[in-house]
């Protein structure tokens, strides 16, 4: 027989599964020539009430059901992983502001590149959490460090060197693609959470 509280926690994997798939259609509107600011905004307003209603479900499973062991991890990790999917989504959503108001026409390989890397981070790290499978997290982390920071450094000292809208538009979406990353590496260490029951400090 089902325990009540496997029911809530697949409506909460299911809702996140649901957040992190707009979250990286937003990533994906963002990193467009012309990304719809609009639309982007519609996208992370979606997930911040996904964010709520999961936290709901959350306190409602505590309360009712008096989970222990791996179901209050689960629980507790859901909880900061529904607003880990929403911040990828705002930072979306700051990409395509920047890129409307300063770097339009402004299209970037490097920008493109670590865009999509950051989209490969925040999937894979909520299908580590959903499958409870921690194996992947330093694949996460390499990918966070190599690609993504290495590449926002790499921007930062070109603008230095000499300053045009372009360069800037660019360093700057870099920076805020940075931090959606670091979000997708905190997805990662609650499912090492979850699975080991150790915080895995970055």
């Amino acid at each position: 027989m089902r325990r009540l509280l496997d029911i809530a926690e697949e409506e909460i994997s299911r809702k996140i599964n649901n957040g992190a798939k707009i979250a990286i259609e937003a990533l994906d509107e963002a990193l467009k020539e012309e990304p719809d600011v609009e639309k982007i905004r519609k996208m992370a307003s979606t997930i911040h009430d996904i964010h709520h209603e999961i936290s709901d479900l959350v306190m409602e499973a505590v309360a009712r059901y008096g989970p222990v062991a791996s179901d209050l991890r689960f629980l507790k990790s859901a909880l900061f992983i529904s607003y880990d999917i929403y911040r990828v989504a705002r930072y979306a959503l700051d990409v395509a502001t920047v890129v409307r108001k300063i770097g339009s026409g402004c299209w970037s390989k490097r920008v493109a590149e670590v865009g999509e890397v950051v989209k490969q981070m925040v999937a894979r790290a909520v299908d580590m959490f959903l499958r409870r499978d921690a194996s992947g997290i330093r694949e996460v982390e390499k990918m966070d460090d190599e690609i993504v920071d290495k590449a926002y450094e790499e921007a930062l000292l070109d603008v230095l060197s000499g300053a045009d809208r372009c360069k800037v538009a660019e360093t700057v979406v870099l920076r805020l693609l940075e931090r959606a990353s670091d979000h997708a590496v905190y997805i990662a260490n609650h499912a090492w959470y979850l699975v080991t029951g150790e915080v895995k400090r970055s």
